[in-house]
């Protein structure tokens, strides 16, 4: 009988496990500079006119990630323009259509499917795709750093003279890449609506940058092993480095103390650190004020309790005006963390820790997937079984709502701490592919609505009155309708990319 040979990306993977310096973005295909690519998360630019999105390069096809520019204005002329019907209702390879090139759904005409290269770079058919960067394979979560001061301590005193009045004109991408198990960084130049977004990480990081189009990210806008900040005992004029532990998932960055944690997705309570949270001083360097390296403090041990096989890991990190909160892969329990931050300025030692403050949702099962406050309710999401629990504050739980299966993101929109009558709590599903909405007053299911295979991140657009869906499986970007004022609302009514299978 023949053998059934593995696919090339298990032998690869098989092959990395037993050598230290393999990496996952070896040479081999180069990844496309306009094509959206297993896409894993996104966010808006200072100027609210450019979505930033990391394509993760999930099935090995090319040789990297990598981190590109959409042109949001672009993409809103091409909403509610008349078209013809699409010929097709999947696309094996749409770069045989024309560029340019959109058309109302097969299967639904209320929404507009629209090629990616449209609005990648500049709108001139010349520059399609210029300036974007190329990063590992694997890419989670990112964060955008808007460079600012810290503006309070620890103990919520003001921080004030080592970097007062700091501005520039860079802000910072920072992306968990699972691939080559790293904090990639990417500095971000924005201008104005027409003229694509500067991605810089190539060079010295401390000087000022020139973009370099379709360029690799280097080893110093990466930080995979770093000596350790925290104060230690040690004699040694040069102690060893300490690796970035494995599975960066989660990111959260704590603006106000300057700091950005890293949750790590799974680990086991035999190997120390794995399956916890890292943290990073992200603050401007003091007087000088520009954005070094951020500086590795170090690794922690989870704050949960291994489940009955010694598992450990941390799904969400969730920034919010209670406080910073991780969620728990492996028990249902949603945790707070605190930290020692001080001031920037001479020495600046920090330290990290659980803070007591937790939720432990009553229903018995595994996974939390992150923590919404809502007036004077908390509100926790747990994958299994699939729920939304909301609870008193600091008290016991009070409600429990059923969900789509597998959910995997819990978002509030509006965003902040400004709740209204129009707050609504959304719950995507990775696994069935819908957004289930709820009113977290009542609190109450609202409306449930599919968004395609494999949602995997949502980036509210509150001038446009939209949300984006990151469709990992699907390979796209979907925009949804929040205008209560119209027909469509919680409705897909566009996609930036086509439908297809597979990766062009």
């Amino acid at each position: 009988m023949k053998r059934a040979q593995a696919p090339a990306h298990v032998l690869l993977l098989a092959a990395c496990a037993w050598a230290p310096a393999c990496g996952l973005n070896q040479a081999g295909v180069d990844p496309p500079s306009d094509t959206i690519a297993y896409p894993a998360s996104a966010v808006m630019d200072r100027t609210g006119e450019w979505l930033l999105v990391t394509n993760s390069n999930a099935d090995l096809r090319y040789n990297d990630g990598s981190l590109m520019a959409f042109s949001l204005t672009r993409a809103a002329a091409d909403r509610g323009i008349p078209r013809d019907q699409c010929p097709a209702v999947s696309y094996t390879n749409p770069r045989t259509d024309p560029i340019d090139f959109c058309c109302r759904d097969a299967l639904d005409p209320s929404i507009t499917n629209c090629d990616e290269r449209s609005y990648i770079g500049a709108a001139d058919g010349d520059h399609r795709g210029l300036g974007n960067v190329r990063i590992g394979s694997f890419a989670a979560g990112m964060v955008m750093q808007v460079a600012s001061c810290p503006t309070i301590d620890a103990s919520g005193n003001p921080c004030s003279g080592t970097c007062d009045g700091f501005s520039s004109p860079d802000d910072r991408l920072l992306i968990n890449v699972r691939g080559d198990t790293s904090l990639t960084f990417v500095d971000i130049e924005s201008s104005d609506p027409l003229t694509p977004p500067k991605l810089k990480c190539v060079g010295d990081v401390t000087d000022p940058q020139t973009s370099v189009d379709f360029a690799t990210c280097d080893g110093a806008h990466r930080v995979v092993t770093a000596t350790s900040a925290l104060a230690s005992a040690t004699d040694d004029p040069n102690p060893p480095e300490i690796p970035l532990p494995d599975e960066p998932y989660a990111l959260a960055l704590d603006a106000l103390h300057g700091q950005l944690f890293i949750g790590h997705l799974s680990g086991n309570s035999a190997r120390a650190f794995t399956g916890g949270f890292s943290l990073f001083d992200v603050a401007p360097l003091a007087p000088t004020g520009h954005l070094g390296t951020p500086r590795f403090i170090g690794p922690f041990p989870s704050p949960f309790t291994p489940n009955s096989v010694g598992s450990v890991g941390i799904t969400a990190l969730t920034i919010t005006s209670h406080g910073l909160f991780a969620s728990s892969r492996y028990v249902p329990q949603v945790a707070g963390l605190g930290s020692t931050a001080q001031c920037p300025g001479g020495l600046r030692e920090i330290a990290a820790y659980p803070n007591g403050n937790n939720y432990n949702p009553p229903l018995v099962g595994t996974e939390t997937r992150g923590i919404r406050f809502v007036n004077d309710h908390a509100f926790v999401l747990q994958r299994s079984p699939p729920a939304l629990v909301g609870f008193a504050l600091n008290s016991a739980p009070t409600d429990v709502l059923e969900t789509c299966g597998s959910p995997t993101f819990l978002d509030k929109y509006p965003e902040g701490d400004s709740d209204s009558d129009a707050t609504r709590l959304f719950v995507t599903c990775f696994a069935d592919g819908e957004i289930y909405v709820y009113d977290p007053s009542v609190p109450r299911l609202v409306k449930t609505f599919l968004v395609g295979r494999g949602p995997s991140g949502l980036v509210f657009d509150q001038p446009r009155k939209v949300a984006y869906v990151v469709g990992f499986g699907d390979n796209n970007i979907s925009v949804i309708d929040l205008d209560p004022a119209s027909p469509t609302l919680y409705h897909v009514v566009q996609r930036i990319g086509f439908p297809r299978v597979t990766p062009r």
